[in-house]
């Protein structure tokens, strides 16, 4: 934000001569000096020495107010580019770190005020992304105080080769008269309209109630037995402090499959998120479910699941983000005296994720992930001749190109491949999807 030298050149030429020459112990090229390397810590201190005395020019307030907002002295820094703006009421990049600071002094109301001001007076790009990306984080801080909501629409177009996730042609088990069509991988192209609309109601500082309301409808082109829809309702409490975020909610999903129920989820999330720092933060997730699927009682289950999630964000080329989740789970099938629930629901969950994010520009992203899954099943196949436990690998990997091409849309391109292995020859599969999405937020 302060790598705009045309407005300080402006300033600098501006600037009294004489002011300058009041003080012959300031060197204010030794301040410009410290200022344009960002050492804001030592321009800051080095200005307060003088301020006294130079307050009122614009270059040096300017200077001392910005390297006081980036030092956590914001106050100090507002005033002195208030003063600026006195002077200069047409300079918007003193504008939008004035805009800053009111944002760090959680003046809402100020700060918004500011940065759309900038935005009317069709700034350069970098500019803009930046006010607009402190107007996001500022609905989000006001949803503390102040009745918030949003939500995103998302339309996909995309190919599947493998719809159905069946087993392969070439799999020894083919040539088997009990199979039919169904239990080979189909390929189909398919759309999908996805969307979600949160409500943040706050009833104390620091205290919201939250729901969010969200949906899935995926549309094969010729395979419409496969067709599913996915509804679900969160409710929750959120408690927020300085550093950490607690949620306490409720949650209730159906999954419908060729426009009949398939599976209704029931449960309860407790989530904890931590904030190490400016570039890293911590997530933890704890889940209980109840699954039930009406025409497959054996399939019932009560799943506990624990999730840890690690960010950190680097200040480098291409600025990565990496990612890493880490879950433990346990699925206790309802029937568990009945051997085909041991085999289809009762398990031991583990799973791995990593990833990372890399921006080639402010709009242009790629991220990419890979992942693993084991699943050890309590149940024998029924056709297993050494009475071999059920076992199953999930593996992922992915790819998302990310293009925020205008305010609020996104397009994304992304590829997926999944294999799952399994000591049930029934269960191996492998399967592609590629698609593209177009993504909306209000």
């Amino acid at each position: 934000m302060t790598k705009y030298t045309a407005p300080l050149l402006a300033l600098l030429i501006l600037l009294p001569q004489s002011i300058l020459a009041e003080s012959t112990a300031f060197d204010v090229k030794h301040l410009q000096s410290l200022f344009e390397n960002y050492k804001r810590n030592q321009s800051y201190e080095y200005a307060k020495q003088y301020r006294d005395e130079m307050e009122g020019d614009p270059y040096f307030d300017y200077i001392f107010g910005v390297s006081a907002i980036d030092t956590g002295h914001a106050s100090e820094g507002t005033f002195a580019l208030e003063r600026v703006l006195l002077i200069f009421p047409e300079d918007q990049v003193a504008r939008l770190e004035l805009a800053r600071g009111y944002f760090n002094l959680q003046e809402y109301s100020l700060s918004r005020a500011s940065f759309e001001t900038v935005l009317q007076n069709n700034p350069p790009p970098q500019v803009k992304n930046t006010a607009q990306a402190y107007l996001d984080k500022i609905r989000v801080s006001e949803s503390r105080y102040r009745a918030t909501h949003s939500g995103f629409l998302e339309f996909n177009l995309g190919n599947d080769d493998n719809t159905n996730a069946g087993i392969d042609e070439d799999s020894i088990l083919a040539s088997s008269p009990f199979l039919g069509p169904d239990n080979f991988g189909q390929d189909d192209t398919y759309t999908s309209l996805s969307g979600a609309w949160t409500y943040a109601h706050p009833v104390s500082p620091g205290w919201l109630l939250e729901s969010t309301l969200s949906g899935l409808f995926r549309k094969n082109q010729e395979l419409d037995q496969f067709d599913t829809t996915t509804g679900t309702l969160q409710l929750g409490v959120t408690h927020i402090q300085a550093s950490s975020k607690y949620k306490a909610e409720l949650i209730t999903q159906q999954f419908q499959l060729d426009g009949d129920e398939y599976r209704s989820l029931n449960g309860l999330n407790l989530n904890w998120q931590y904030t190490l720092s400016e570039q890293s933060s911590f997530n933890t997730l704890l889940q209980y479910a109840q699954l039930d699927y009406p025409d497959i009682s054996v399939k019932n289950s009560n799943l506990v699941t624990l999730g840890m999630n690690y960010t950190h964000a680097f200040a480098t080329y291409l600025q990565p983000v990496l990612f890493t989740t880490l879950s433990l789970g346990a699925e206790q099938a309802e029937e568990g005296t009945n051997p085909v629930a041991l085999y289809e629901a009762e398990r031991d969950i583990y799973s791995i994720r990593f990833g990372v994010i890399l921006s080639f520009t402010n709009t242009l992203a790629l991220q990419s992930a890979i992942g693993t899954q084991n699943s050890a099943y309590a149940g024998v196949s029924s056709l297993s001749l050494d009475n071999t436990k059920r076992e199953d690998d999930y593996n992922t990997a992915d790819l998302n190109l990310i293009w925020a091409f205008a305010r609020k849309w996104r397009l994304d391109t992304r590829y997926s491949y999944t294999k799952n292995s399994s000591t049930d020859d029934l269960r191996n599969y492998e399967r592609n999807i590629i698609n593209m999405a177009i993504n909306y937020t209000f």
